[in-house]
């Protein structure tokens, strides 16, 4: 299911390797709500399990995305055309994690332009990811994820002002952490706190080849290079047998 009938020219990894991904149907309005309250049930049943909280993927392609992008989302109804409109998944569906866990265990991750997957850029993601930045500040989530430039690639590929996006978000909700990520190393992510450009930093592969990751940064310590040739191998062989330090 997604925003729209259209494939995307990408390949997803089965029991069979990499395969072709299906195409998808585009979700009917009445269909929307049940979506929503599914969020709200995973959020609940996360917490419940003993999570600390829970961060809505509204990034990389995936779903609510799909419905953020005119690139991809062609809708006629209330979900479609302008960017309120656009947006109106993604935030209904913050508006019901945040009732049933608390804004206090709740964040968000967005990527105004990584083309993951196949989705194409915004014609004004500056416009679009304000908007949506605006609307989520004042919940006074716990804290904003934003993935800089493409994920895994390069983080000035397109042109776009992450900082007034993070201006917005502090201006309302103050107390609330700017996560960033993307290709940051140790001295990259002290810069960015330092400077005031961050309040945290996400790293993502690094732990895969680095169990200790933490204790490595902390000690500026060298890091174990990944085996990228073991990803999505399947087995434990290039993904929990990296060695730690002594």
């Amino acid at each position: 299911m997604s925003s729209s009938a259209r494939a995307a020219n990408a390949k997803t990894y089965t029991a069979r390797g990499f395969e072709a991904v299906s195409a998808p149907r585009a979700l009917r309005s009445d269909e929307l709500p049940r979506i929503v309250a599914d969020y709200r049930a995973a959020a609940r049943n996360a917490i419940a399990a003993g999570f600390d909280g829970v961060e809505v993927h509204g990034a990389n392609g995936y779903l609510l995305e799909q419905f953020l992008r005119d690139s991809l989302n062609d809708r006629s109804d209330a979900y479609g055309g302008t960017i309120a409109n656009r947006a109106r998944l993604m935030l209904e569906v913050m508006d019901a994690v945040v009732g049933e866990v608390g804004a206090g265990r709740t964040g968000v991750r967005l990527s105004p332009v990584t083309p993951a997957n196949d989705l194409g850029q915004d014609s004004d993601a500056q416009a679009l990811y304000g908007h949506v930045v605006e609307k989520l500040a004042p919940m006074k989530l716990a804290y904003l994820h934003l993935i800089e430039g493409a994920t895994g690639g390069p983080r000035d590929a397109v042109p776009f002002d992450f900082e007034a996006l993070r201006r917005v978000f502090k201006a309302a909700n103050p107390a609330g952490a700017w996560m960033v990520n993307n290709g940051y190393d140790r001295t990259m992510a002290i810069a960015a706190v330092e400077q005031g450009r961050a309040d945290l930093v996400a790293f993502g592969k690094p732990f895969i080849s680095n169990p200790d990751l933490v204790r490595r940064l902390r000690e500026n310590a060298a890091l174990n290079e990944p085996k990228r040739e073991t990803f999505y191998g399947g087995g434990a062989a290039g993904y929990t047998d990296y060695p730690v330090l002594a």
